[in-house]
Parts: C-alpha cells; structure tokens; sequence
C-alpha cells in the first residue's frame, strides 16, 4: 500500500510541475482559457496531495518534504494571473 501512495504522490507532483510549465507558455500565448483550465487543475491536484500527505502513514521526513512541496506550489498558484 505504501508503494501504491507514494506512486500517486510522485505522480501528483510530476503533474503539478508540467501544469505550471503549462501555465507560464500560456500566459506568454496569453492563451487565456489554457490558464483558467490550468488554474483549476493545479488547485486540484494541490489539494489532492495535501489530502493525501495528511492522512498518509509516511514518515515525518517525507511528510516534511512534502508540506515545503505543497508550500511552495501554493505560492507559486498566487503568483499567476486569471484573466478577467
């Protein structure tokens, strides 16, 4: 099982990191409805993966390592503009 939930927390934040590479493309295209799709994907997948980290039996280290993940992304999601 915990091979199964470290998997999908890999996988999480792989895909947390193309959508922000995503996001900075599309803001140079100002291809404004791949930033709002965006946006939503990444508040997803941002609060899949602190659902997951907080209820996970993983090891304090890990734990840590991914609240700085989660910590950063966040910040990062404030930093992009939604189009008005």
């Amino acid at each position: 099982m915990y091979d199964d939930l470290h998997q999908k927390i890999t996988n999480l934040e792989k895909n947390i990191l193309q959508i922000e590479g995503n996001m900075v493309e599309f803001e140079r295209l100002k291809y404004e409805d791949g930033i709002k799709k965006s946006i939503q994907q990444l508040e997803s997948d941002l609060k899949y993966l602190s659902i997951l980290a907080n209820g996970a039996p993983i090891d304090k280290k890990e734990d840590q390592r991914i609240m700085d993940f989660l910590r950063i992304h966040y910040d990062n999601l404030q930093k992009f503009s939604i189009p008005a």
